[in-house]
């Protein structure tokens, strides 16, 4: 007799940092899978000399769901290496898997062209982001290296239209939206006061939350800046920054240069990241590019009013409480937008616009699963 087998995926991921949004979306795809149809590995490349670069990890609560985690040497540090353990690693392993699920198109020649070479016939590639770089020689390096993965791309998916037409240009893609627990993150006011007291926040003051890795695409030094003018105004308001990255130093000299210390709270990497946003009252993202982060849509399913660069897709304003601004804007038109998003409150119905718009996690677990027994009856 014979028996059903699941769909044996690996997602090769650059980290499984808590701090980033493309590790949230795995995690949570991997939280909400059927294992009876489809098996979940992961490989990333966030070690440098045996030693993990950031911490903490889903690694462990990927094992604890089941899943494999395996890692190679970190690409930007030692690529000879990472190159040589990819080339191992699918030597050694590729005949496990049926999916090859890549989030790195930056690297994706090696991993793709490795899965290939293993006898993997499902290759896909998600887009994540809307460029590649927010410096133009660093989108001069990446580009052929983006190319020189695409031949081994047979199919292709992104977190939205912008995303995908960014990498893709006119070549067929599928959007997975970056699906969460939406009640995990609906508001709640007696947690507001508890995250509030425990940072020292007055009950009534003002509260501009960031969140994401310390790295330039999210431009936290400019939030900062912004925030200064605002603070200017509400001496009582508090900027709260959750995450962590290689750019704290910077970050922590320019708040230090806006005497800003008392003011912004540097709340570090959160497993109780969904209560700290009802402790906050406007999102703000001015990030130098993105593809639709899965932090905005938490913000929003917050019910926080959100302002945004306009280097972030219109997309990513899916409860209709956004206002885009450019970067170039001086910094109180910016203060002044932040100042009109906290006066107009919360959409205490977030969670159910956001489920009926498609950015339930159960959903989009459903749909990936289904893409890939879509992929699988197609190949066969």
């Amino acid at each position: 007799m014979m028996t059903h087998q699941p769909i044996r995926v690996l997602h090769v991921v650059p980290s499984l940092s808590k701090a980033g949004g493309v590790e949230r979306f795995v995690f949570n795809m991997a939280r909400f899978h059927d294992e009876d149809r489809v098996h979940y590995d992961f490989l990333h490349h966030d070690t440098h000399e045996g030693r993990l670069l950031t911490e903490p990890t889903y690694e462990h609560d990927l094992q604890e769901l089941g899943s494999k985690v395996y890692r190679v040497e970190n690409a930007g540090k030692d690529l000879l290496t990472f190159s040589k353990q990819v080339s191992s690693f699918f030597k050694e392993k590729g005949k496990d898997y049926d999916v090859v699920h890549c989030h790195m198109p930056n690297t994706a020649f090696w991993v793709l062209r490795d899965a290939f070479k293993s006898g993997i016939k499902i290759r896909i590639q998600h887009s994540h982001l809307n460029t590649s770089s927010d410096v133009f020689l660093h989108r001069l390096r990446n580009a052929p290296l983006i190319a020189l993965g695409k031949p081994y791309i047979t199919d292709c998916v992104a977190c939205s239209q912008e995303a995908g037409s960014y990498l893709f240009g006119s070549r067929p893609f599928t959007v997975i939206n970056n699906g969460i627990p939406l009640e995990q993150f609906r508001y709640d006011s007696q947690v507001r006061q508890q995250v509030r007291s425990r940072f020292g926040i007055e009950r009534d003051a003002p509260v501009i939350g960031c969140v994401g890795r310390f790295v330039s695409q999210k431009n936290f030094p400019f939030a900062v800046r912004v925030f200064a003018k605002f603070y200017e105004i509400f001496p009582d308001s508090r900027m709260l920054i959750l995450g962590d990255g290689d750019g704290r130093a910077d970050l922590e000299k320019v708040i230090m240069s806006e005497h800003l210390s008392d003011a912004v709270i540097l709340a570090g990497v959160r497993e109780d990241i969904d209560k700290l946003y009802s402790a906050m009252d406007v999102f703000f993202m001015p990030s130098l590019y993105e593809g639709l982060p899965v932090s905005a849509v938490e913000a929003q399913a917050a019910g926080l009013p959100c302002i945004y660069s306009t280097k972030v897709p219109k997309e990513t304003d899916i409860t209709g409480t956004g206002v885009f601004l450019s970067l170039d804007d001086e910094l109180e038109k910016w203060t002044y937008a932040l100042k009109n998003a906290i006066s107009g409150g919360r959409l205490m119905h977030a969670p159910i616009v956001l489920k009926q718009r498609g950015y339930s996690v159960r959903a989009n677990a459903e749909l990936l699963m289904q893409h890939y027994e879509h992929l699988m009856a197609m190949k066969c």
